[in-house]
């Protein structure tokens, strides 16, 4: 089996992060993307809704970027656990946002008065 995908569309991760008693947690676990946004792994820790996990693609030893960058993705909504004791959770990827409010100068925006 492959160290990527246990089915089509899920993969092996690595999710850590803080779980609902403010305890760090690393856990490895199977990440599956689904059509509408909505990722969905399969943990043994308690999360909150709306908090923030982090979640690494694990690599095999032999591939040549070993290094994965952490992607955050907020937890949309928690199912109860199966009989497994582990607990169907949705996530949504975290995209960096804008500030509207925000404005910058630049060089060229700036006008010199000179007397």
């Amino acid at each position: 089996m492959s160290v990527y995908a246990e089915h089509l569309n899920s993969y092996r991760v690595e999710a850590s992060g803080w779980d609902a008693s403010e305890n760090f947690f690393v856990e490895n676990a199977s990440l599956t993307w689904g059509s509408d946004e909505m990722e969905e792994i399969h943990l043994r820790c308690s999360l909150k809704e709306g908090s923030i996990v982090f979640v690494r693609l694990m690599r095999p030893l032999t591939s040549d970027d070993i290094n994965t960058i952490p992607i955050p993705y907020q937890v949309m909504r928690v199912f109860p656990r199966d009989v497994n004791g582990q607990a169907r959770i949705q996530l949504r990827q975290l995209r960096p946002q804008g500030n509207s409010n925000r404005t910058e100068t630049t060089e060229r925006d700036v006008t010199v008065k000179i007397a």
